[in-house]
């Protein structure tokens, strides 16, 4: 008894930890990214009716559920998250296991193999953007789970009614929430066409059954497609308008020549590409640390693939052989031609070079790549031990590939969470409304309104939709030169949202532009700083500090975790709101506190606010001291330190002490002409 209920969870027990291995080892150490941020923002602004706006400007109005009910589920926090997200995509292999070992029964090894590389295929990157692909996931394992009901159903006549209820309702909803997997539809009379195969009557009456089986699908389908090309309410431009299909019948040559390129570039990157990528000469370094787990991850996953088949040892049909080779040749290409082909509509592909972000558009492929790889070593090799060998070492390389790139994701929530926290330290609270003006999209995986959403998180104003209280610019997409010389108001709106302020009403960050800097807020007072950018010098006039407040909430923990230790870029931000206050004596017990452990600034532009405080505290050799350490050796501080001298000339306190340290400091540091009344 025991015996057989092993063998009988042994499959997606080994399924489980394979994808465990693949995308769940860093999960706790994940957090949002990208379009997640704008998810988040929407439903805690809005509930359900933000997420509905957010999914109905973005030409899914019936996806929105879906996220509504995660957070019903899970609230807020990252981590639960990232793990509902692998419990789907877990859920979606085990679904094509089911279908692929109902379709063949008699090749139940075959079967496992492709779920295995489907679960872990190296085309899909965009794991940890875990609330933002939960639908994908779910969607998908609608259509597997769909899939093997109508499998089920075609094989056990006696409940055809259930199964078919089952598969029908599972493809409505994943059809019609999102347009994804609409391709892999084109699947089903094949896949219904081989069950009918395995019967004895003749060829025609079992194409006809197939038919009959097709049927309810195939009007799903078609009601589907009447209710995306003509009923769906696409407000403004639908990106998702299958160009190239409206193409065909204007400019057929052009079109077609187009659609034969992206064809033979997706099909041999996703079947060939991919797989180089796992073993190019960057993946065989030691550095960083991550790397190495990366290999013992897939070293894991190869060994864990073949204790699980050993034990499993299920022996394949080879009487039926020829016939599944032919069978899954076919329906592997078939299903990447599928999977492909939503994209393809409107004209965009996976191994499109100037997407950043398109192998979402090889998702839906993946499992007509797994089939058609393990029917292609199956032709190759001799069956057996090396057929089994290749497939360990395959998902092993897969499982190396996707930890590293889970690696890049861990260090941007890393790098994000340490922006937002020194934001605000250094910002308590607000005043609204507040453009942040910004050099770039910050940090890897968040850009512009990811931006936008999480700043508007981090203080939560509540904003009544679709008007918002913070807005975040990038400098170098935007062109405020009329704010700047005219005082134009700054207006813009991201889909359901919108923002305007005077010109005036700004604050300035610089962030990584000096190597292992703090998070700086600047104003015109830093107008020499050498690090700062053309661009971010331009708009110093619109920095007003007085926008920032020095009491303000604490962010919201689940979102942004607890706060970081106290180390030098925590002092730096406080001493930089006590010197926006003149609170000279607070700079230097931070200065002194930080001494006494050991920090200090990590680059010259951060050693200004003790300057000055240091002066304004009659602190005079200190305040030389760190001018020094600041000027000394690149000399590229000249004129921020000149300056700085010059605003200790015109506001600290007049003294004997004074008058020495600034004519001290205008021989040593070359200050002479800055410092001359």
């Amino acid at each position: 008894m025991i015996s057989r209920l092993a063998k009988q969870l042994a499959a997606p027990g080994l399924l489980l930890g394979i994808c465990l291995l693949a995308f769940g080892l860093q999960t706790p150490w994940l957090g949002y990214y990208l379009d997640d941020w704008i998810i988040l923002a929407a439903y805690r602004a809005g509930g359900a009716n933000g997420l509905f706006l957010y999914s109905f400007l973005d030409n899914r109005p019936l996806v929105f559920w879906t996220w509504w009910a995660g957070f019903q589920v899970l609230g807020s926090a990252p981590f639960g998250w990232q793990v509902w997200t692998l419990f789907w995509r877990f859920l979606t292999a085990l679904a094509a296991w089911l279908a692929l070992r109902a379709l063949w029964p008699q090749q139940a090894r075959r079967a496992l193999w492709a779920a295995l590389l489907f679960a872990v295929y190296p085309l899909f990157f965009q794991q940890p953007s875990a609330l933002t692909y939960s639908f994908h996931w779910f969607c998908f394992f609608l259509y597997c789970i769909s899939l093997y009901w109508m499998i089920r159903a075609a094989r056990e006549p006696q409940r055809y009614l259930l199964f078919s209820s089952l598969a029908i309702l599972a493809n409505a909803i994943q059809l019609f929430s999102s347009e994804f997997y609409a391709g892999l539809e084109l699947l089903r009379p094949l896949v219904l066409t081989f069950v009918m195969l395995e019967g004895a009557p003749p060829l025609r009456r079992r194409l006809a059954r197939a038919a009959l089986h097709w049927a309810p699908y195939a009007a799903l389908f078609c009601g589907y497609l009447a209710w995306r090309l003509v009923f769906m309410p696409t407000p403004g431009v639908d990106r998702n308008t299958p160009g190239v299909l409206y193409g065909l019948l204007t400019s057929p040559l052009s079109t077609l020549a187009a659609l034969a390129a992206m064809v033979l570039q997706d099909l041999a990157e996703g079947l060939a590409g991919v797989w180089y990528r796992t073993v190019q000469a960057s993946v065989f370094t030691f550095s960083p640390l991550s790397n190495l787990f990366a290999w013992a991850a897939a070293a894991a996953a190869a060994a864990l693939a073949w204790l699980g088949l050993r034990f499993l040892r299920s022996t394949d049909s080879g009487a039926e052989k020829p016939a599944w080779r032919r069978q899954a040749f076919t329906l592997g290409l078939a299903g990447m031609l599928a999977g492909f082909a939503p994209g393809w509509a409107t004209g965009r592909q996976f191994t499109d070079p100037t997407g950043l972000y398109n192998d979402r558009f090889g998702l839906a492929a993946m499992l007509g790549a797994g089939i058609l790889l393990v029917c292609l070593l199956d032709l190759l090799l001799r069956p057996g031990r090396l057929q089994a060998v290749a497939v360990c070492l395959l998902i092993g390389l897969a499982v190396g590939q996707h930890f590293r790139s889970a690696s890049v994701y861990r260090w941007s929530w890393e790098e994000q969470t340490r922006l937002f926290w020194q934001f605000k330290w250094r910002a308590p609270g607000l005043k609204y409304p507040t453009a942040i003006l910004g050099n770039g999209a910050l940090v890897k995986y968040i850009g512009s309104w990811a931006n936008i959403s999480a700043f508007n998180l981090l203080y939560e104003p509540h904003p009544a939709l679709p008007d918002a209280d913070l807005w975040y610019i990038d400098l170098y997409k935007t062109d405020l030169s009329r704010s700047v010389e005219e005082g134009a108001p700054i207006r813009d709106t991201r889909k359901f949202l919108n923002f305007s302020s005077a010109a005036g009403e700004s604050i300035v960050l610089a962030d990584d532009l000096a190597e292992n800097q703090c998070l700086w807020i600047v104003s015109e007072a830093d107008r020499h700083n050498p690090y700062l950018s053309a661009e971010l010098t331009r708009v110093l006039p619109l920095s007003d500090l007085g926008r920032i407040l020095p009491q303000g909430g604490a962010p919201p923990a689940e979102i942004f975790g607890r706060e970081p230790a106290h180390t030098w870029c925590y002092t730096y931000q406080k001493a930089r709101l006590a010197e926006q206050n003149a609170d000279w004596e607070q700079v230097m017990a931070l200065w002194d506190a930080a001494a006494g452990q050991g920090l200090h600034p990590r680059s010259e532009p951060e050693y200004v606010p003790f300057i000055l405080a240091a002066a304004h505290t009659g602190r005079w050799s200190l305040a030389l001291d760190l001018t020094e350490k600041a000027y000394f050796p690149d000399y590229i501080m000249h004129d921020y330190l000149c300056t700085t001298w010059r605003r200790i000339r015109d506001e600290a306190p007049a003294s004997p002490e004074k008058q020495a340290a600034l004519g001290q400091a205008a021989r040593q540091f070359d200050c002479q002409p800055i410092l001359a009344p």
